[in-house]
């Protein structure tokens, strides 16, 4: 267990060994039924199963998205949303965005193993490149009164490329505040770079409804040309810039769930 402060709290949180992650990164399948099943398998053998898993039919996808909730133990508890597509088109889908979906399984089983104060839900979104499916099911599944309860939804999608970014148009900035400041607390580099006339992702569908998001990345205009084609391979991804995401991403969760209302 890991620990610094942060706004005068103290954050705890964890990372997997980075043998462990390196090998869930290379179950990348060029097969979205695969990318499926194997995160279905990692997110089982995380600890999401029975009652925290469900599965939800996504129209105009084959393939489900896979829901994992942990309980809150606070008094006026809320929702913090955490999600990647899984969904892939070019190359092994390594970057784009097996990077972000097998972070799931890890935050899960992390943030399961003490109390916190949210409810969190971890979301693996299905038909992401077919035009925002998965999140755009999700979204309209949500009563009004579901949508009031979110406190923050955290995207991420094709990480590893560069340090961690976040899309500020596609972002709350409340919550671009509370990532910068993990960053400077763990001594990371985090800066905004937008995609809006190249790229679209999840955080639009959450955007659009006007829950509270943020967009994390690590696209570059240098970069952009990996994702969706036959570069995107294990061998695009910059270790330490992956696993630094890693760490930072678990770190904000944990910092979230303590100062969010």
């Amino acid at each position: 267990m890991l620990a610094f402060a942060a706004s005068a709290q103290h954050v705890e949180y964890s990372v997997l060994k980075e043998s462990v992650l390196q090998e869930r990164l290379k179950l990348a399948s060029p097969k979205n039924a695969e990318r499926c099943l194997r995160l279905k398998t990692l997110l089982a053998e995380s600890g999401c199963q029975g009652a925290a898993f469900r599965e939800q039919t996504v129209k105009g996808s084959r393939e489900p998205n896979l829901i994992c909730q942990t309980p809150a133990a606070g008094e006026q508890p809320r929702t913090i949303v955490v999600g990647a597509h899984f969904d892939a088109v070019g190359g092994d889908g390594v970057i784009d965005n097996w990077s972000g979906a097998v972070l799931l399984p890890s935050l899960f089983e992390f943030l399961a193993t003490a109390p916190r104060r949210h409810n969190f839900q971890f979301v693996a979104f299905a038909g992401e490149e077919k035009g925002l499916l998965g999140s755009k099911a999700f979204v309209q599944s949500l009563s009004r009164s579901d949508r009031a309860q979110i406190a923050a939804v955290v995207t991420m999608d094709s990480l590893g490329l560069t340090p961690t970014k976040c899309w500020p148009n596609g972002s709350t900035k409340e919550l671009i505040s509370a990532a910068i400041q993990i960053a400077h607390s763990l001594d990371l580099e985090f800066t905004g770079v937008n995609m809006d006339r190249v790229a679209t992702t999840d955080s639009a569908s959450f955007m659009a409804a006007h829950i509270p998001v943020l967009s994390l990345h690590s696209v570059t205009g240098d970069t952009l040309r990996i994702i969706n084609g036959k570069r995107d391979v294990l061998s695009a991804v910059s270790w330490k810039d992956y696993y630094d995401s890693h760490r930072f991403i678990s770190a904000l969760l944990v910092y979230l769930d303590q100062s969010l209302p």
